[in-house]
């Protein structure tokens, strides 16, 4: 047997073990060392039974999977993803989304619709999104009298959709398997995306439409009676936080302002923002009582409170000045100064607090516009009280910085450090953000994100590690090679080749998820693309659509499967499947589509970074 066959023997072997339902990225570990050791073994240079360079080769493949900047993107998208699935939004924002198109056949249809597809761009994790909405938008279908293979279709498309639609985990693991810029794809996957929601949302109002059965009008006691100005501020307070979030990542990451980590980063610190704001909505309105320990309402706790609200409106108007201060010199072309402080000069940002602390202060008898400001709810007031501890922390944080750095000078004789004049203002208003944040965020559900990002991110990153070993004790015994020479004797063309790969790649997806689909035969593949003449790129985004269908074909339709895990009893698995084959069709309707005008998908990363 040649090496080549040994090969093939290997990727066999693997196949068969997998689908015997073995762990796969140890199996690839395994599977890696056990045949490269035979393919390095080389017995008059051995000195020791471990003298054998696969074990070299392991562990630097270890170190390449550490050290990859495009790979830790990862694990702060998914972080960003969790922390928002958590936030508890998805109610708010469906139904914003159902009042708001309420007059469209199949409206709840089309909120849920779009829900998925906002969140699933913000978590890219198919199983929390089918999951969530299928607690949350799912029964409120059945009891709206909505046909349940239609409503279940609905849940498990727009599930889906976080695959494709950026920011995407799926072609952020491609492009660390391809070296193709994840930018390209990103920019790629924009207009595709938005063609399979925008094809899913007209299959179902015209289903609707057609047949009014499957998804009756709301009745009229159902319908929610609100003026233009409430819906404004539904959607302000629901859709329009999360998609700006969105857009704001995206746009660093399209426009290179950030790199995919960074741009991640800020993700994170947005969705932490969102999820705080929303808590904080909900502890004002009662919804939530979290177990803080009651206010005294003695003076210590109203010093607390005024220092709290003093230092909160003194960010908010800080904030509003450098804003102006910046748009005035975007639009006279001036050029900004190289020190432009926090309100103009040092100390008068904690002057501003003073002032308005005094301000704030509760008292007996006031009125006037400071007095209309107060908080009224006890739970705010507490709130704002930590607002007011965490100044005083992060205050004298400032003092022991200025006094080491700026009066004794200790800065200058150890490690040549500058001098930050508003040492003070930062310590303060870090402290307030960050004492607050700590208090008022869940943090059982803080502790579940980090955990879930910590057991995702290590799947993902030793799926990695056994591919690549994987992959190169595969090339190194002329793998690559064989199925290479196989396919080109074929003499196929480009559109059959295509047709072939995203086939197997369709019943890949049956036994496999998307990770190993990408990591492990992806790569296969790759080494015949400039023979076809086909784009790194274009293929990337075929497949993601593609693997839109191995989450919803049957048998193995993992999206099916999650939401029967929380579906109600009398919902079977086979009225799901019912359900998700329109949406399939859609799927397929999106790829020919994309074939026959590939500038869909290359159309955006020639606008963004050129040929």
């Amino acid at each position: 047997m040649t090496d080549p066959h040994v090969a093939v023997l290997m990727l066999g072997i693997f196949i068969i073990t997998i689908l015997l339902g073995f762990p796969i990225c140890f199996t690839l570990m395994a599977m890696a060392v056990f045949f490269g050791y035979y393919a390095y073994f080389d017995a008059e240079r051995m000195n020791s039974v471990f003298d054998n360079p696969i074990f070299d080769l392991f562990v630097n493949q270890t170190y390449s999977v550490i050290s990859n900047d495009v790979l830790t993107a990862v694990p702060l998208f998914l972080f960003m993803g969790y922390i928002i699935e958590r936030a508890n939004i998805l109610d708010r924002l469906f139904h914003s989304l159902h009042i708001a198109g309420h007059r469209i056949p199949g409206s709840m249809a089309v909120a849920a619709l779009g829900t998925c597809a906002l969140f699933a761009t913000a978590t890219g994790i198919v199983g929390a999104v089918v999951t969530l909405m299928g607690l949350l938008a799912f029964p409120a279908m059945l009891r709206a009298r909505y046909d349940t293979s239609f409503s279940a279709g609905v849940i498990c498309a727009g599930g889906c959709l976080g695959i494709l639609i950026p920011p995407s985990i799926m072609l952020i693991v491609y492009a660390a398997t391809t070296n193709v810029s994840i930018g390209r794809l990103y920019a790629g996957a924009m207009l595709p995306g938005f063609l399979l929601a925008s094809l899913y949302m007209i299959y179902v109002v015209g289903r609707a439409a057609l047949n009014p059965d499957l998804a009756p009008k709301p009745k009229a006691e159902d319908i929610v009676d609100t003026s233009f100005g409430q819906m404004a501020l539904m959607l302000a307070t629901s859709f329009f936080p999360l998609a700006f979030l969105i857009m704001s990542v995206l746009g660093a990451i399209l426009f290179g302002l950030a790199t995919p980590a960074e741009a991640a980063s800020i993700g994170v610190i947005g969705g932490m923002v969102l999820a705080i704001a929303y808590r904080l909505a909900a502890i004002s309105d009662g919804q939530i009582t979290p177990d803080w320990p009651q206010l005294r309402q003695g003076r210590l706790d109203d010093l607390f409170y005024a220092l709290g609200m003093g230092g909160a409106a003194t960010l908010a108007v800080a904030t509003i000045i450098l804003l102006l201060r910046a748009l005035v010199l975007q639009l006279s072309g001036l050029e900004a100064p190289d020190e432009p402080g926090f309100l103009i000069r040092p100390g008068l940002g904690l002057l501003m607090t003073a002032l308005l602390a005094v301000a704030f202060a509760p008292r007996d008898h006031a009125s006037g516009i400071l007095e209309r400001l107060q908080v009224r709810s006890k739970m705010t007031r507490q709130v704002m009280g930590f607002a007011g501890q965490g100044a005083l922390i992060g205050l004298a944080a400032g003092i022991g910085y200025t006094i080491i750095f700026g009066v004794l000078g200790l800065g200058e004789r150890f490690d040549d450090h500058e001098f930050n004049p508003y040492g003070l203002e930062i310590g303060t208003y870090v402290g307030l953000l960050g004492y607050l944040a700590w208090r008022v965020i869940d943090k059982e559900r803080l502790q579940e994100s980090v955990y879930l990002t910590a057991r995702t991110s290590a799947m993902v990153c030793w799926l990695f590690v056994g591919s690549w070993t994987f992959a190169s004790v595969f090339s190194y015994l002329g793998g690559h090679e064989l199925i290479r020479d196989y396919v080109v004797a074929l003499d196929l063309s480009p559109i059959t080749f295509l047709i072939m790969a995203q086939l197997i790649i369709f019943f890949l997806g049956w036994p496999l998820e998307w990770s190993e689909i990408i990591i492990i035969f992806v790569p296969i593949f790759l080494p015949m693309l400039p023979i076809f003449g086909i784009d790194p790129l274009f293929f990337g985004i075929l497949v993601a659509l593609n693997l839109q269908t191995s989450f919803l074909t049957p048998p193995m339709a993992m999206a099916a499967y999650y939401l029967k895990g929380v579906a109600p009893p009398h919902v079977q698995l086979i009225d799901i499947f019912k359900g998700v084959m329109p949406f399939l069709s859609m799927v397929l309707l999106a790829m020919i589509i994309l074939y026959t005008f590939p500038q869909l998908a290359l159309w955006l990363p020639e606008v963004f970074y050129g040929r």
